[in-house]
Parts: C-alpha cells; sequence; structure tokens
C-alpha cells in the first residue's frame, strides 16, 4: 500500500505502518499535552500505541489461520481506523472463511483474559468491573479496549469481521455471490447508521461509516466481477495478434510503434520466448527524464505470472493482480499461445454480468 512504510517480519508476514498512523499519534500527543501537560501527552500516545499493538495481535489472529490453510498473507499494514491484513485470496469455503474471520475478535479476548489475569495478580485491588479507558490504570483500560475491539469487530457490517463471518454463514445455504450481496447490504446499512450516530456522538464514527459503506460496495463488485469470471476460460479471451519488442530495441523504436497500434503495454520477447512486460508507464516515465537511449530490457518488468489458457479468467485476474501487472503471458508446456489483459478481463466480465 503506499504511503506505508515496514517495520520488521513476524512469523514471516511482513509488517506495515501507514504514515497516517504517525500523524494519529502526533495529533493525540499535541491534544492532551495542550489540555493536561507533557506527560499526559506521552502517557496517552503510549496507550494508543499498545492498542494498536494489540490491533496487529488481531491481524496476526487472522494472517496466522489463513496461513494454516495454505493462503499467502502479503502484508499486515496499520492505519488510524484500525489494521488490514492483506490475504491475496479469501477462500470460497465458508468454514473457512468464518474460521479465519473469528480468530481476530478471539485474540483480542483472549489478550483481554490475560490482562485481567496479570491484573489481578500484580494488583489484586484493581477493578475491571466498571466499563472505562481512562480508568487511571493501563491494564485495566487495554483490557476494556480489547473487549471493545473484539465486540465492535463482530458487528455484522461486511466488510468488518462480522460482516465476513455473516456473509460466510449465510454462504453455507446460499450461492456464494448472493451472500456477498446480502451482506454488503446489511454492512451499508450499518454503515448510514454508523454515520447518522457519529454526527451526534463521536465524529470516529463517522469516518468507520464511510469506509464500511465503500468497503462493502467495492468488495461486493470484486466478487459480482470474479464470479463472471469463473465461467470463462483463458483461452476464449486471450490475445493472439498482437505487437511485440525486442529488449535489445532502443526506446525510440517503442514510442515509434506505439503511434500505430492500440497497445498500451507491450510484451517484450526475445526469439519466441517472453521475457518481460513494458508498461506505458515506464515508457512516459523514461522519455521525462530523457533517458530516449535505454533499452528495452533495462526498463521492462520482468516479474510476472505465467498463465495456462486452461485458467479461468478468474485464476487469471488473482495472478495479474497479486504481480500487479495489466498483461500476461498465456504459456502451454513452454509455448507462448498468446497474451491477456486485464482490460480484456474487465470486458469480459462487464459483458457476462449485462446477460
Amino acid at each position: 500500500m503506499r504511503w506505508s512504510f515496514p517495520v520488521g517480519r513476524l512469523f514471516d508476514i511482513p509488517i506495515r505502518v501507514h504514515y497516517t498512523f504517525l500523524l494519529l499519534l502526533a495529533f493525540i500527543w499535541y491534544v492532551e499535552s495542550s489540555v493536561l501537560g507533557p506527560e499526559a501527552g506521552l502517557h496517552s500516545v503510549i496507550f494508543w500505541a499498545l492498542i494498536f499493538a494489540c490491533v496487529l495481535f488481531h491481524e496476526l489472529g487472522h494472517s496466522l489461520v489463513a496461513q494454516s490453510y495454505g493462503l499467502k498473507i502479503a502484508s499486515i499494514i496499520l492505519l488510524p481506523i484500525g489494521g488490514v491484513s492483506q490475504i491475496n485470496e479469501i477462500p470460497r469455503d465458508p468454514i473457512k472463511e468464518v474460521a479465519i474471520t473469528i480468530a481476530g475478535p478471539v485474540v483480542n479476548f483472549l489478550i483481554a483474559g490475560v490482562l485481567l489475569i496479570i491484573g489481578k495478580m500484580l494488583y489484586p485491588s484493581l477493578q475491571f468491573a466498571e466499563i472505562s479507558l481512562q480508568s487511571g490504570s493501563m491494564i485495566v483500560d487495554l483490557f476494556w479496549a480489547n473487549i471493545m475491539l473484539g465486540l465492535f469487530n463482530i458487528v455484522p457490517a461486511y466488510p468488518m469481521d462480522g460482516g465476513r463471518i455473516l456473509r460466510g454463514l449465510i454462504a453455507m445455504r446460499r450461492d456464494y455471490l448472493e451472500a456477498t450481496r446480502l451482506a454488503a447490504d446489511v454492512g451499508k446499512l450499518f454503515a448510514i447508521g454508523f454515520i447518522i450516530i457519529g454526527f451526534f456522538y463521536n465524529w470516529w464514527l463517522i469516518l468507520i461509516g464511510i469506509f464500511v459503506f465503500s468497503g462493502a460496495s467495492s468488495e461486493a463488485d470484486a466478487t459480482v466481477i470474479t464470479s463472471a469470471l469463473e465461467k470463462i476460460q483463458v483461452r476464449n479471451l486471450m490475445i493472439t495478434e498482437f505487437r511485440t519488442i525486442s529488449p535489445e530495441e532502443p526506446l525510440t523504436a517503442v514510442v515509434e510503434k506505439s503511434l500505430h497500434v492500440f497497445q498500451s503495454d507491450f510484451p517484450v520477447v526475445d526469439g519466441e520466448r517472453f521475457v518481460g512486460i513494458l508498461t506505458r508507464s515506464s515508457v512516459i516515465e523514461s522519455l521525462h527524464h530523457r533517458l530516449h537511449d535505454k533499452r528495452v530490457g533495462e526498463l521492462a518488468r520482468t516479474n510476472f505470472p505465467s498463465i495456462n489458457p486452461d485458467s479461468t479468467a478468474a485464476e487469471a485476474l488473482a495472478a495479474m493482480r497479486t504481480f500487479k501487472v495489466t498483461l500476461a503471458p498465456v504459456e502451454e508446456n513452454g509455448r507462448l499461445e498468446g497474451i491477456i489483459t486485464m482490460e480484456k478481463l474487465l470486458e469480459a466480465s462487464d459483458v457476462i454480468n449485462e446477460k
């Protein structure tokens, strides 16, 4: 994700922090310090940093269960509104989806249980009965923060955890696409409720409501596209007539070719072997920096998926999104059969959905 930086790895999962998270901590310190003094500001920053450590463990709960099912985790990103586990593919098996999803809130409840035990052992007089985030005890406040995180995340507002659990439960009895649409509709209703309540009580709920509404819409649309593309094979969509370029050609030759064809990206072929992709953005950037004499091989992307013609278009779309490319070779037994483009895949999904 853009505007994020790496802070390390846990269980071989890259952990990243969004720059706006640092702005949030700076804002908290400024507000608390202005009202209550620098010491109170530092205390608040530490408290919120610990809360986000709990959010990180929440996301690790999702990720570790996903890994146990053989899924790849691209990264975990901490944002001001929470954390995001970037799982490359959510399983269509509803039992697996529910297991992956529910693991996050369960981690928060486990953390709360550990804090309760530690608190009672170290400070027998501590009171945990009253809900508070400003009790004066870091242990008590973190206990209730985790209880709230766990409970809030199981609210059935898709794409929050509770909404994904709801989709998984519906998918046990109905079609996956229908389950997604129903869960997304419920999520949008909750989002509207968050926004309305936020206007009267807490502006934070407005941000969450906007995030939930946007997420429900975009994920439902993505599921519609994927479901449509599962019905066709790549061989029915691949392009077999296209212009290629050699890795030894200069950039100026590519510019000349682009004036006579409608291709935005060019396959780079060495003999009969597909070796890379030269994107329009790479060409424009190189021209901007006056690198006219550069060879194609120096600018081409060499990290790309190889798609089998018998793969479904949905599988091709997932692979291309993982590699972040808009074009990929279609190869069978090491022989280049054609290319598939993101544009072609999206066009096909539109046609199918119109039918």
